[in-house]
C-alpha cells in the first residue's frame, strides 16, 4: 500500500537537488571570488601607499618608491595579487605610485581576467626655514 502513493514522485527530490546544486555552488564561488577581488584590491592600495610613503622624503627617487611598493605587494599579496607591477612618478612636488596585478580566478571562465589597479598620491616632503620671530628691538 505504501508504494502505491509514492509511485509518481520517486526521484523528484534528487532531480530538484541536482538542478539546484550548481546554482548554489555558483553563488558561493561568486561570493568567495568577490572576497578575493576585494582583498587583492586592498593589498594593491596598501602597496601603492607604501610606495608613496617611501617616495615622499627628500632625496627619494622613483626606484625607491617602486621597490617599496613591489616589496609590500610581494609580502602581503602572496597568492592573492598575481604578477604585481609598480610604477612611480616622483617629481620635486608630488609622488604618485600605481600598483597593478590580477586576482586569482576560482571559476575557469574564459575572459574572466580580474585586473586590479590602485593609485596613491601625496605631496613630496621638503625642507622649510622657520620665519624669524618678529620682535621689536
Amino acid at each position: 500500500m505504501l508504494s502505491r502513493g509514492l509511485g509518481n514522485d520517486t526521484g523528484s527530490e534528487s532531480v530538484g537537488l541536482a538542478l539546484l546544486f550548481p546554482v548554489v555552488l555558483l553563488l558561493i564561488l561568486s561570493a568567495v571570488q568577490g572576497g578575493l577581488w576585494w582583498y587583492a584590491h586592498a593589498v594593491a592600495s596598501q602597496a601603492a601607499q607604501a610606495g608613496v610613503d617611501a617616495g615622499r622624503p627628500v632625496g627619494a627617487t622613483n626606484t625607491t618608491a617602486v621597490q617599496s611598493a613591489r616589496s609590500f605587494a610581494a609580502r602581503a599579496g602572496s597568492g592573492v595579487l598575481a604578477a604585481p607591477e609598480a610604477q612611480a612618478v616622483v617629481t620635486a612636488d608630488n609622488v604618485q605610485v600605481t600598483v597593478s596585478g590580477s586576482a586569482p580566478r576560482l571559476l575557469p571562465m574564459p575572459g574572466l581576467d580580474i585586473e586590479i589597479s590602485a593609485t596613491a598620491r601625496a605631496v613630496k616632503e621638503r625642507f622649510t626655514v622657520p620665519l624669524a620671530a618678529g620682535g621689536g628691538s
